[in-house]
Parts: C-alpha cells; structure tokens; sequence
C-alpha cells in the first residue's frame, strides 16, 4: 500500500506535538508529506510544528472540502497552512473583499474550468483572466490556482 500524506491528529492520546512528528518522521521508509490536524493554534506554534517537518495544518474547524484541497495541496508538494492563523486580523479582513470579475474567475476555479475557458464563457482574454487570478491569488494568499479554491472555500467566500 502507498499512502500520499500522513495525518497526525495533535490530540490524539500519547500524541506530543513536536516530538511526536519527528518520532513519525524518523519512522518512515521513505519521506512522505505529514498533515498535522488539530484545533487553531497560534503562529508560533504552527512555525514550530512547520520546522519539525510538518506539511501543513488542517484545523477541526475547516470544511470538509477546505481539508480535501489542502491535503491533495500537501500530497502534490506544497505546505498548507489556514490563512487567518498567519494573518494579521486586520490584513486578513482588508483581503476579503473580492471584484465582481474575481468572483467570476473564482466561480470558474470552483468549477474546475481552465483560463481559456473562464475567458471564453466572461469574452475576455486569457490574459484578462490571467491578471483576475493573480490579484484573486494575492488577496486570498494562495500560492496557485488550487490553493485560491481551498482559501475561498475555506473563508467562506465560494
């Protein structure tokens, strides 16, 4: 059997934070991506966690869908961590606020269309798109086209 990511719920008994993840780490074959799972923490902490090897933090709180993007965000190399845990509440807020033209590029993420099609269906330019899902990207601190559909699901603004 091949596992893509590892889950370690931080509250789980015998479970201990750090040391754990580099018990789990030092146990492995071969590197594999480790999701750590547990209830919001602070910046500090998650750093910490995040130094020790972790690749990413899903809280209990994210959605179903929100954890499923996030762990196949893991699973393909990137590190995942809630937004507004590493945000300033202030800048997280000011960062909500979507154009109507970066709702509809969204609404074609959601849907799993490409920028070409996006553009066809708003009769614009890919490149139009392009620079929609550059600017959606910066305010909802995503990385990639996937990672700004796990952050608008879980901000709630899907």
């Amino acid at each position: 059997m091949h596992l893509d990511v590892i889950g370690l719920d931080l509250k789980m008994p015998d479970v201990d934070g750090v040391n754990s993840l580099k018990e789990v780490r030092q146990s492995l074959v071969y590197p594999m991506p480790i999701a750590l799972i547990g209830p919001a923490a602070n910046r500090r902490s998650i750093r910490d966690l995040l130094m020790a090897g972790a690749s990413g933090y899903l809280t209990y709180s994210m959605s179903a869908a929100a954890t499923l993007s996030a762990i196949k965000l893991i699973a393909n190399g990137e590190t995942f961590v809630p937004v507004d845990i590493l945000a300033d509440e202030d800048v997280l807020a000011g960062n909500r606020y979507l154009t109507g033209r970066e709702h509809d590029v969204l609404s074609g993420l959601l849907a799993g269309s490409s920028n070409k099609e996006i553009a066809r269906s708003l009769n614009l330019s890919e490149v139009t798109i392009k620079h929609h899902l550059k600017s959606l990207r910066s305010k909802l601190g995503a990385k990639n086209r996937t990672h700004a559909v796990c952050r608008a699901i879980e901000l709630g603004i899907s």
